[in-house]
């Protein structure tokens, strides 16, 4: 067993160190992987950035997007939230079982939390965690976010349409009312969830051993910079959305791996778009 909690706050580090976990989790047993970002939007692999998140708003501030490796819908980050990624082998995955870590961990709290349609978690309707799934190998990564203190007011002007009428095959997020887990337990704090995650996980797995990371630690850094590289590239970003069509200016746009490709020269839509703004 191996339990692996982040110092950095960087989303792209921390995605890139959960991957690199993924790829290397032969032979250590169920691992958690703990980690809390600055203010970032994250999208799901198969989703498009253009309708999920108000682009423009974020660049203007400087909050990065990033997409991740797993399925579900976009979410917020920040210092209010924490993120917990489980990674287990296929044959001992079941999904029921990741989220009793989670209920039984807010019990100790006094909260009472259940599901809310296919992947999210709530209270009392409200929802406070996002769910998805990455299955590689022989290994499956189930991860999630939890509202502790997060700045929601933030989060509803970041998610939401950067531009109407959209017409795709992407997958699309759920709106849904959501809430801080500190408004039903007002003593809680990321840091007390994180060890009360820590020691959950050691009651449902028996054995534990605690790991960090860093420049000499358990993930080699000639290896996970790669890694960030790809993860904060406009290519996986941008380019890696889905095939879509939009009208805008009474043109009709079909974009596929991020470029324009009904106009001569197919050009970027990123670049289009900030061009020819209405």
């Amino acid at each position: 067993m191996l339990i692996v909690q982040s110092k950095s706050t960087d989303v792209y580090r921390n995605l890139a160190v959960e991957e690199w976990l993924l790829d290397h989790a032969e032979g250590r047993g169920p691992i958690l992987f703990l980690c809390v970002n600055s203010p970032c939007v994250v999208i799901g692999k198969n989703q498009n950035p253009w309708r999920e998140c108000r682009l423009s708003l974020m660049e203007q501030e400087g909050v990065p997007l990033a997409r991740r490796i797993s399925g579900g819908g976009a979410v917020y980050h920040d210092e209010g939230n924490l993120n917990v990624g489980v990674i287990v082998p296929r044959t001992e995955y079941r999904e029921e079982k990741q989220y009793e870590l989670i209920f039984k961990t807010l019990e100790k709290f006094g909260i009472n939390a259940s599901k809310l349609r296919k992947n999210s978690l709530a209270v009392d309707g409200k929802k406070f965690s996002g769910q998805a799934f990455s299955f590689r190998g022989q290994h499956v990564l189930h991860h999630g976010t939890l509202l502790v203190d997060s700045d929601l007011k933030r989060l509803g002007r970041y998610l939401g349409s950067e531009i109407d009428g959209i017409e795709t095959k992407a997958v699309a997020s759920v709106p849904a009312e959501v809430a801080n887990l500190s408004s039903f337990a007002p003593e809680l704090t990321v840091g007390k969830l994180s060890d009360a995650l820590i020691e959950t996980f050691g009651e449902m797995y028996v054995s534990m051993r605690v790991c960090g990371y860093g420049s000499d630690g358990i993930v080699p850094a000639a290896e996970l910079w790669p890694m960030v590289e790809k993860l904060s590239s406009k290519d996986w970003k941008l380019n890696h959305t889905p095939r879509f069509q939009v009208k805008r200016n009474d043109q009709l746009l079909e974009v596929e791996k991020g470029q324009i490709i009904n106009f001569d020269g197919a050009p970027l839509f990123e670049k289009w778009l900030k061009g020819n703004q209405v």
